[in-house]
């Protein structure tokens, strides 16, 4: 009698084990204690309705005083102020990639990355004689990353200017289980166009591909591993069904002393 007790504790204990769900962790394909090359790197270029700090210094900086005018103050002590909220202030790149610059008029910058447009801008103040020993410092100040899913909805703002998947996920609060780790999508307008990728982050496959480093404006949305209503649905389906069983194990168990 003991013996028919045990196979129904067995298979209680079996329909709780099925039930429990597949763990998944990012890169398990990752080798350890080896270094692999990368081979993309990140490079945030300049793209309409960004807002651009531009911060002309120099030795001398009663002669960077006027180019720093739009946005920004420069002490003669070197020391740069933002005179407002960067988010809303700052170079506003329009539709055609230009931004209106103090003294040097209309400059295109757009599709340039933050490097770039620093030394094009230097090579204009220093050929036209503005300022001999021009430094230049150029960052987006309205960088966003937007979630959606199984991931708390809210605007992530980076200050760096650049982020990739990884980070920002660390930063929207993880996948924890929620999601499908091999299912998280990336929503770009770029040029015109809108494109979506899907990328798996349990492999290391994802450092490829294009939506691995994240830009301007970005959707990443973690799609949940079931809706809501349905997981609830189940759920309490699945509670149900363990009642029974615990109560039917309990009478068959009691009956058999």
């Amino acid at each position: 009698m003991k013996k028919q007790s045990f196979i129904i504790i067995g298979i209680v204990i079996m329909l709780l084990t099925a039930c429990h769900p597949k763990q998944y962790i990012y890169l398990m394909d990752m080798p350890l204690d080896k270094y692999v090359p990368i081979t993309n790197k990140m490079e945030t270029r300049i793209k309409p309705d960004d807002r651009l700090s531009i911060v002309v210094k120099s030795k001398k900086q009663e002669l960077a005083v006027p180019f720093n005018a739009h946005s920004y103050q420069v002490k003669l002590t070197g020391e740069t102020t933002s005179s407002g909220n960067d988010a809303t202030t700052g170079y506003l790149v329009d539709e055609s990639g230009f931004i209106d610059f103090p003294i040097l008029g209309r400059l295109q910058l757009g599709g340039l990355t933050m490097p770039q447009a620093s030394e094009y801008i230097r090579g204009l103040l220093t050929e036209g004689k503005h300022i001999p020993d021009a430094v230049v410092e150029t960052r987006i100040t309205n960088f966003t990353i937007y979630s959606l899913g199984a991931l708390s909805p809210r605007k992530l703002v980076v200050p760096e200017g650049h982020i990739n998947l990884l980070q920002a996920l660390a930063q929207l609060g993880d996948l924890q289980g929620r999601a499908k780790f091999q299912k998280v999508r990336v929503i770009r307008e770029d040029d015109g166009q809108r494109m979506e990728f899907d990328v798996d982050v349990t492999t290391k496959d994802l450092f490829d591909s294009p939506a691995f480093f994240l830009q301007q404006n970005d959707i990443v949305y973690a799609e949940p591993k079931k809706p809501q209503s349905d997981a609830a649905g189940k759920t309490s389906f699945w509670i149900s069904i363990l009642a029974v069983l615990a109560s039917i194990a309990y009478s068959v168990t009691y009956m058999l002393k």
